[in-house]
């Protein structure tokens, strides 16, 4: 019950479905935790450091085979028929890393295996849920929804190291894959609901007809296909805005605390610089929600896609003193609302009918771009000696980014545009 003791709308149990998910999705037991368990695999097989890195390559080329997939299956079976197993088997798969060989290979197809596996709960299964059950208030929840991956990535790795120094990090595994199978899998089965119609109600638990406040929202199968869609000039803007911003965004994530230490930096205090960077994120995931619903999207994502520019353009000059923890905030600022912003402008501009496929696809595109951010920061650097000339090409990407989103027409008509609340 709310304070005025009307029972609380479910969607907003669904966003909470969503932020544990996220908390507990693939990412945290592949990309995030990944440093956590380098030196304890050292350790234990003697594999170098390089040989154990090359598994990051393996859960980034899943993702990007996977993620256009899995977002097919969604729009054809619906959510819970793909999300609830493959919880389960994600669970399962962490879980079983506790048994891991000496073999290099067996622990290269583990990190190919639980993105795979886990697949169904990357970001557009959530995503879908909340549109079909946020109009009005669909921004907001998708940034509270989906801020559960920041949140994850924050605290994750930091009970990965706790679990590894007091019981092993065979047992760290296995307790990770209990909490996947004891906690995302029963809150998927009992209390997500994939859309309103389904409990009498309306999305943002109102009747949307009727009372003048807002057009109603598109219905389930109203939308674009993904051939009509990728007809559109929209889809190739948003596309090339999201590969070239993956770019520059895991260029910085990937050298931050190395391109400081680099300069002089304490590596306590790089390490600071990447904790604000997560605080950003977060933020930047609910704040961007919470403006989408009340100014137009592509404007909101250009004018978060700046500070991404800023805080290349900041490194780029080599600034002292408080300037990088300022450029890690806004870095994360942007890092943290693209998600959030890709589900949101595929469901204003394409619908909901090819949705997760759609989304799927920018998602890709976005993963791509992340996978040539970091080598690429990597051989200029080798070259140089520096990083200044690369952040200037990042900042240049950022830009072109956000102009590539800003240049979008209106929403089209048909698919609900929400009304302004007061």
């Amino acid at each position: 019950m709310n304070r005025s003791g009307q029972p609380i709308f479910h969607g907003w149990w669904n966003v909470l479905v969503a932020f544990n998910g996220m908390a507990l999705s693939y990412a945290m037991f592949t990309v995030f935790t990944f440093g956590t368990f380098v030196r304890p695999l050292e350790q234990e097989f003697g594999w170098a450091r390089g040989e154990i890195s090359f598994a990051l390559t393996m859960t980034n080329f899943a993702v990007v085979i996977a993620s256009p997939s899995i977002g097919s299956l969604l729009d054809r079976f619906g959510v819970r028929a793909v999300l609830i197993p493959s919880t389960l088997l994600m669970g399962l798969a962490v879980a079983s890393m506790s048994l891991l060989s000496g073999e290099l290979l067996h622990f290269y197809a583990m990190y190919l295996l639980i993105p795979l596996l886990g697949a169904g709960t990357l970001p557009q299964s959530y995503s879908r849920v909340i549109i079909n059950w946020f109009h009005r208030r669909r921004g907001i929840a998708l940034g509270l929804a989906l801020s559960g991956f920041g949140v994850g990535a924050a605290l994750v790795p930091v009970c990965a190291q706790y679990l590894i120094e007091h019981i092993g990090w065979r047992f760290a595994y296995l307790a990770f894959g209990a909490a996947v199978l004891g906690i995302s899998l029963p809150l998927a089965l009992f209390l997500m609901r994939e859309s309103p119609r389904e409990m009498g109600l309306e999305p943002d638990g109102v009747p949307s007809a009727g009372q003048g406040e807002a057009p109603d929202p598109p219905q389930p199968d109203s939308g674009l296909s993904i051939r009509e869609a990728a007809g559109t000039t929209s889809f190739w803007l948003i596309f090339g805005s999201f590969l070239l911003v993956g770019v520059a965004i895991t260029g910085i994530l990937a050298h931050l605390v190395p391109m400081l230490i680099g300069r002089g930096v304490a590596p306590e205090v790089a390490a600071r610089c990447m904790s604000l960077l997560g605080i950003g994120l977060i933020c930047g995931r609910v704040i961007s929600g919470y403006l989408m619903d009340r100014y137009f999207a592509p404007y909101v994502t250009a004018f978060f896609l700046t500070f991404l520019f800023g805080g290349a353009v900041i490194l780029a000059l080599g600034l002292g003193g408080a300037a990088p923890f300022l450029a890690a905030l806004m870095v994360g600022l942007a890092t943290g609302s693209e998600i959030s912003e890709i589900a949101y402008l595929c469901s204003r501009y394409f619908g909901p009918r090819a949705f997760c496929l759609i989304y799927g696809t920018m998602f890709a595109a976005f993963q791509i771009g992340s996978a040539f951010g970091p080598p690429l920061m990597g051989y200029y650097y080798d070259g140089a000696g520096n990083y200044t000339g690369a952040l200037w090409g990042l900042a240049g990407l950022a830009v072109t980014g956000a102009v590539l989103i800003a240049v979008l027409g209106p929403y089209p008509a048909g698919f609900g545009v929400p009304a302004r609340e007061e």
